[in-house]
Formats: structure tokens, C-alpha cells, sequence
């Protein structure tokens, strides 16, 4: 068995940015929509609890205000950050992070920053589709 194989089986899954424990295996997604094209994003992990919370928030804010500008993407961004609020709690519900029990190879955990919806992108993206259907409404009142 390989070194980094036997370091991981002594003390689990290590965070693949910090390195410390315990951690969890899965994959936050991005959706960057563009009139015509569109770019779909991944980070997979394992995450600790830190850095997993780090990553879907930055990864869904991003998703949240750019994600609805394309004809596709208005449906693809919803499905986007569904499945990373399905995700976020196998991050969320870990214990704080720390270094391996042996000491192995490990940094400090990443800033999770603020929540999601403190976070001015998001909750201007969040509103994208909410201030569309009411332009939508609008149209649809004053032409009937």
C-alpha cells in the first residue's frame, strides 16, 4: 500500500485543501450562463466541514448571479443549486476540522465566510427570477 494510501486509511478522509479531519466525499456544481452557451463547473472534494462550507457557498452565490442568462440555464441554475443544498448538509453536519491524530500534512481549514443569503450576490441573483416574473406580470396586465 502506497504512503498516502496507508496515511489516509489510519485516520480516515483527510480535506483535500487543509488535510485535516474528518471529511466527506462529494461534489458542489456551478452553472455560468452565457446568451447562447454555457459552462458547467465542479469541485469535488473531500471536503472537511470548513472548506465544504467554503466551497458551496462560493460555488452557489456565483451560481445564483450568473447562472440565469441563457435560455437553458434559466432551468439548469435552479437544478444547479438544488443539488448543492442536498449536498451542503454531508459538509455542514461534520465536526470542526482538525489536523490528522499523527500530525500528518495539514494547513489551516478555509474563512466559510459569511452565509449564503447574507451574501449580496446571492440574494441579488436570487432575485433574478423573481423580478422577471413580475416584469412578466407587468407586461401581461398593462397588454391585456
Amino acid at each position: 500500500m502506497p504512503h498516502g494510501a496507508q496515511q489516509a486509511a489510519h485516520y480516515g478522509t483527510q480535506c483535500r485543501f487543509c488535510g485535516c479531519v474528518p471529511a466527506v466525499d462529494t461534489t458542489f456544481r456551478g452553472h455560468r450562463g452565457m446568451i447562447l452557451i454555457m459552462s458547467f463547473l465542479h469541485t469535488k472534494g473531500p471536503f472537511c466541514r470548513d472548506c465544504g462550507l467554503a466551497v458551496f457557498r462560493d460555488m452557489t452565490a456565483k451560481t445564483l448571479i450568473g447562472g440565469w442568462w441563457g435560455y437553458i440555464s434559466f432551468i439548469a441554475t435552479p437544478i444547479t443549486v438544488l443539488i448543492n443544498l442536498t449536498r451542503h448538509g454531508k459538509v455542514a453536519s461534520l465536526a470542526p476540522p482538525m489536523p490528522p491524530p499523527d500530525g500528518g500534512p495539514h494547513r489551516h481549514p478555509a474563512d466559510p465566510g459569511p452565509p449564503l443569503m447574507s451574501r449580496p450576490i446571492a440574494i441579488i441573483g436570487a432575485l433574478v427570477p423573481v423580478l422577471l416574473l413580475v416584469l412578466l406580470v407587468l407586461v401581461g396586465v398593462a397588454g391585456g
